[in-house]
């Protein structure tokens, strides 16, 4: 085999597309209402271990931690609220939120998306694809 084709065989692939198990993962929203309800009532389908974190919360929040499907936060941001997170969705438009978010979720091996900044994201996930 020609040495350049066997090169461009073998070269990396950037994204895989790949399906995650969230049902026992501890998984948090940081954002604001309605951007972390969106996300929420997604993700509440995905897991029982869901936190979101949205400083003044909603009412459609407020009646899904009624309801016993997530855990609401409604507080600052703090660095704590990520400990003993599996993953992590931070959906607020808010680059110095992002930055620390992005590191202290690399510091302590958190998987992050970021809606607004999928350079900082460890996956990406097209969120057009589900409608409320």
């Amino acid at each position: 085999m020609d040495r350049d084709k066997e090169n461009e065989s073998q070269a990396p692939c950037r994204l895989l597309p790949v399906l995650i198990d969230l049902s026992e993962k501890h998984v948090c929203v940081i954002g604001d209402a309605p951007e972390a309800e969106r996300y929420a009532r997604l993700l509440a389908a995905c897991t029982k271990h869901l936190s979101v974190l949205c400083e003044k919360g909603s009412e459609a929040l407020q009646a899904m931690a009624d309801e016993g499907r997530i855990s609401l936060l409604k507080q600052l941001y703090s660095r704590e609220v990520l400990y003993g997170m599996d993953v992590v969705f931070c959906v607020s438009g808010s680059e110095v939120l992002i930055r620390d978010v992005s590191a202290i979720c690399r510091t302590m091996g958190i998987t992050l998306y970021t809606a607004s900044r999928p350079d900082k994201s460890d996956f990406m996930l097209d969120m057009d694809r589900f409608t409320d």
